[in-house]
C-alpha cells in the first residue's frame, strides 16, 4: 500500500514518541509510508524509515498558533498530495480536515479525547473556544472517514454516539525489544538513590497530577524514610514542568525528588528498572478516563508494579493480580502503595502488546477499511 499519515505533532522532533511513530515505522517495512512533517520542536531528531513531507510555511513553535498560522498552506499541500495514495490515516484535526475533500479513503485515528487535549494549550476564555472548535472538527472528520481506529473500548463506545462508521479498537503498545528489565546499578549510584524509588515517565503537562504526589511526599517520607521520586520526561507546550520544580523547591524536597528531563526511549528501561513503583497519576478529566496510555505497559515490561488513578480501562484490564493498583483517595494511595511494594510482576502480561503485533493488527485494519 501507499499511505499518507497526518500525525498529531512533530514526527521526529517530539520528545515523546506516540503510537503512530511505532506503528508506521513497522508498517513502512513492507509498504510505502509518507508522513506530513510538522516541525514544532528544535530538538534532537528521532530516526524513521517513513518518508517525510515538509509541511511548514510559517515558523511557529507554539502549538496554540502553529496550525492556525499554517492552515491554508496545510490545506493546499494536502489537497495536492492526497490523490496519490491508497489511504490517508489522520490523527490531526485541522490538517486532517482537508483530507476529506477527495476520493481517497481517510481513516481517522482517534488516539485521544481531542477536544480536551486541544483546550489544554489555551488559557481562559480561549480554552472553551478551542474545545468547541475541536469538537466540531472531530465530529466532521469522524463522519467523513471510511473507518475509525481508537486505542480503547471506552473511546469506541463514546464514538458510537456520533457515527455509524466502523470502529476498530487497537490498543497502545510497548517495544519489547527495547523495554525490559535492565541492571539499574549505574543509575542508582549516579543519582545516589535509596529505596523505595517511586517513578514517573512521560510528558509533563496539565493532564498529569504529579502535584498531588508531591504534596504527599512528606508523608511518604514519614512511612519510608529513604524514599525517592524520579520524574522522567520533558515539558512540552506549557509551564507545568517549571511549576512542579518550583513546588518541590518551596517544600524543601529537592534532595528527594529528582527531575531527569527527557531520556531517550532506547535508554529508558534502565531508569525504569531502578523503580519500585511506576506512577500513573492522572487528573479527573474525561480525556484521562477513556484512554489507556503506553506508560502502564512500559512499567510492567520492566517488572515494575503500577500505582494509577483515573484510567479505568487500564486499571480494569490488568488489576492488582497483574500489577496495576488503583487509588482514588489519600488513604487508598498509601494502602495500595504498600501492596504494590510487595508485588512480583510477571512481564508476560504485556507480551500481546508488543508494537510488532499491534502494527500487524493495524495494517490489517487499514486493508479491511479500504477494501
Amino acid at each position: 500500500m501507499k499511505l499518507l499519515v497526518i500525525p498529531t505533532t512533530d514526527w521526529t522532533g517530539h520528545p515523546v514518541p506516540n503510537r503512530l511513530n511505532f506503528i508506521f515505522d513497522n508498517i513502512a517495512e513492507n509498504n510505502d509510508v509518507d508522513v506530513c512533517h510538522f516541525k514544532l520542536f528544535d530538538r534532537k531528531k528521532r530516526n524513521t524509515i517513513c518518508n517525510l513531507i515538509s509541511m511548514d510555511k510559517k515558523v511557529e513553535k507554539k502549538i496554540s498558533s502553529y496550525y492556525i498560522k499554517n492552515v491554508f498552506y496545510h490545506g493546499s499541500k494536502i489537497s495536492s498530495l492526497i490523490e496519490d495514495y491508497d489511504a490517508v490515516i489522520s490523527a490531526n484535526l485541522i490538517p486532517g480536515f482537508f483530507a476529506n475533500f477527495s476520493e481517497t479513503p481517510v481513516i481517522f485515528d482517534y488516539l485521544d479525547y481531542l477536544p480536551g487535549s486541544a483546550s489544554m494549550y489555551y488559557s481562559e476564555p480561549f480554552d472553551s473556544l478551542a474545545r468547541k472548535t475541536a469538537e466540531w472538527l472531530s465530529f466532521y472528520n469522524i463522519k467523513k472517514s471510511c473507518g475509525i481506529i481508537t486505542p480503547t473500548l471506552s473511546f469506541k463506545n463514546y464514538l458510537k454516539n456520533f457515527t455509524d462508521r466502523p470502529i476498530k479498537v487497537i490498543p497502545n503498545g510497548v517495544d519489547m525489544d527495547i523495554i525490559s528489565y535492565s541492571d539499574p546499578s549505574f543509575i542508582e549510584t549516579n543519582y545516589n538513590l535509596s529505596h523505595p524509588v517511586l517513578g514517573y515517565v512521560g510528558s509533563l503537562e496539565k493532564w498529569v497530577n504529579l502535584e498531588w504526589i508531591i504534596d504527599r511526599f512528606p508523608e511518604i517520607k514519614e512511612r519510608y524514610s529513604n524514599a525517592k521520586l524520579l520524574i522522567i520526561g520533558p515539558g512540552l507546550h506549557t509551564d507545568y514542568s517549571e511549576y512542579l520544580k518550583e513546588k518541590v523547591k518551596k517544600m524543601g524536597l529537592t534532595g528527594s525528588i529528582i527531575f531527569l528531563g527527557r531520556i531517550s526511549y532506547n535508554n529508558l528501561a534502565t531508569y525504569i528498572s531502578t523503580m519500585d513503583i511506576g506512577l500513573n497519576p492522572r487528573k479527573d478529566f474525561l480525556m484521562n478516563k477513556m484512554t489507556m496510555g503506553s506508560k502502564i505497559l512500559t512499567y510492567l515490561a520492566c517488572g515494575v508494579p503500577v500505582l494509577s488513578s483515573n484510567m479505568p480501562e487500564a486499571e480494569e484490564k490488568f488489576g492488582p493480580d497483574q500489577g496495576v493498583f488503583q487509588y482514588s483517595s489519600e488513604e487508598e494511595f498509601f494502602g495500595e502503595m504498600h501492596k504494590a511494594l510487595c508485588k512480583e510482576i510477571d512481564i508476560d502480561v504485556v507480551n500481546e502488546y508488543d508494537w510488532k503485533i499491534i502494527s500487524k493488527r493495524y495494517e490489517r485494519a487499514i486493508k479491511k477499511f479500504i477494501s
